[in-house]
């Protein structure tokens, strides 16, 4: 006979979350007990950029220990994210698609950039900041794809979506405000460092809109097992 069995993905979301938080700022602190970086308030110093934070010695190794597991997270994560979407929008599955596609190219590529991290020479660097850049890129695209496909669905809550379309609002506008500060701020290095370390923990709270979300609309992963019934062959 078979048995299902069901699976709430919600804590998988949060730690989903976490992790990456987690893997940032523990390299931070060892890198900072280390000597390899000054210690202050990324978020409104800058002092120091997440690469930097994670380059050297044991940080380094913190950080490639937490960040591969992440990216390996993010590939379950948005597999999950596909099927999810697929049972709410049926009439959208091109754009579902698409997001299942700059979710996974994301994630390869985060791991091409934590594999690299630490490593000298000009081919290393070049691979660590194309990696880093198409995860940031590809990641937020993808979430922005989720944001709208969700904003006609009746069982999220008003108060849900309005904050889904907030969250995009804010990765938008930081985005825009990435390029005027390159130019014009009086220490571009800090401000951009500072604009990095915010964008990336918002990116990753995102994980945790779609865990509410996933609540909200009751989504489980169902799976069918065959048991045998004592006795029986």
């Amino acid at each position: 006979m078979s048995r299902e069995v069901s699976f709430d993905p919600r804590g998988y979301a949060w730690l989903t979350v976490l992790l990456p938080i987690a893997a940032v700022h523990l390299a931070y602190l060892v890198s900072i007990a280390q000597g390899s970086v000054e210690a202050c308030v990324p978020y409104w110093e800058g002092c120091t950029s997440i690469s930097r934070a994670g380059r050297h010695g044991l940080a380094n190794l913190l950080f490639k220990g937490l960040m591969l597991p992440h990216a390996a997270q993010l590939v379950g994560f948005w597999l999950l994210t596909s099927l999810w979407l697929r049972a709410l929008r049926p009439d959208a599955p091109r754009r579902i698609l698409a997001v299942t596609g700059l979710g996974l190219v994301a994630a390869v590529f985060l791991i091409l950039y934590a594999s690299f991290l630490g490593a000298e020479g000009p081919t290393y660097q070049w691979l660590r900041r194309y990696g880093i850049n198409v995860f940031f890129s590809f990641s937020v695209l993808a979430q922005m794809l989720v944001i709208a496909l969700l904003q006609p669905v009746p069982s999220l809550r008003p108060f849900l979506r309005r904050t889904m379309l907030a969250f995009a609002a804010l990765l938008l506008a930081l985005g825009l405000a990435s390029l005027p500060l390159q130019h014009f701020a009086t220490d571009a290095d800090r401000a951009m460092n500072a604009l990095e370390w915010t964008y990336a923990l918002l990116m990753a709270l995102f994980y945790g809109l779609i865990g509410l979300a996933w609540g909200a609309t009751g989504f489980r992963l169902r799976v069918c097992t065959d048991a045998d019934t004592p006795g029986s062959r």
